[in-house]
């Protein structure tokens, strides 16, 4: 299953450009996407578009084992370079009459569940982070001479390293599996009658996703940094591709940006505002003055 919701050019925000046109027997589905993550290997995609018969927002579920869909190998990203996030096509795409769905009715936790995927994603960089910082050190015998041990692993300031790399991964997996505990409560409050609960298990699930994001964005990067810290020059050959965890990390957490996630916390902790549940990027209007 790929993704088909972003549209990068001449989009406005709040706009979609993507449509769905009734066709007999189905749908015509018509437009561009970006950072199509996980298209260019999906036997099907999961499009964001707009209806042209009545302007509502809907998803369209598409099988890409169609000439109307092209995606392309384009995603020039310095990081997350396997995930295929680059361009699809959709040209007189057919879609079947059941898989178009009306947005309004998707589950309401969609955003906290989508964003756990990167979250996931965080944490296991941090411990791919922890595994080459404590193996790295382990096996390395070569030492500076103002050094405190005759090898690393011997060194406190190393094992500090390491140690404080462990920990930021750590408390970023605690973060991850709470927030996915708070996602499970909002799964098991959607199938209640019980209005009240539902608003208040899918907006803490929103806010412990923020807070996760929050941490994850902030420590993994900064573990993937430290790594070197812990280890040497040596250590940056291209042929380790141990920058690799810097790039991957900051490429996931400038995701869904993280400056109005920790914004939407101090404001629901404060005025009893409730998290930003969905949100459009586009091309805004630069007010006069």
């Amino acid at each position: 299953m790929g993704s088909g919701w972003t549209e990068i050019g001449a989009v406005k925000l709040g706009e979609v450009n993507t449509r769905v046109t009734p066709a007999e027997g189905g749908w015509r589905l018509d437009g561009e996407k970006f950072y199509s993550t996980g298209a260019l290997y999906a036997d099907w995609i999961d499009v964001f578009a707009r209806r042209s018969d009545t302007a509502s927002d809907v998803i369209a579920l598409v099988s890409t084992q169609q000439t109307g869909v092209v995606r392309e190998d384009d995603w020039d990203g310095f990081g997350q370079r396997l995930t295929g996030s680059g361009t699809t096509r959709f040209t007189g795409a057919r879609v079947e009459t059941e898989h178009v769905y009306d947005f309004a009715q998707r589950f309401r936790y969609q955003t906290a569940f989508y964003q756990h995927v990167l979250l996931a994603t965080l944490a296991g960089i941090g411990l791919a982070v922890e595994r080459d910082a404590a193996q790295g050190v382990k096996h390395r015998s070569r030492m500076y001479s103002h050094g405190n041990a005759a090898v690393p692993r011997d060194d406190a300031q190393v094992l500090q390293v390491v140690g404080q790399i462990s920990s930021w991964a750590w408390a970023t997996r605690a973060a991850v599996l709470q927030a996915a505990e708070s996602l499970q409560q909002a799964y098991v409050a959607h199938v209640s009658d019980d209005e009240a609960l539902i608003a208040r298990r899918n907006q803490l699930a929103e806010v412990e996703a923020a807070q996760a994001q929050v941490i994850a964005s902030d420590w993994i990067p900064r573990a993937a940094t430290e790594l070197f810290n812990a280890l040497g020059a040596s250590d940056t050959r291209t042929r380790l591709a141990l920058d690799r965890h810097w790039r991957n990390a900051r490429t996931v957490a400038s995701h869904n940006p993280v400056i109005y996630k920790a914004r939407n916390i101090g404001n629901w902790l404060v005025n009893g505002e409730a998290p930003t549940f969905i949100w459009q990027i586009g091309n805004g209007e630069k007010t006069a003055g």
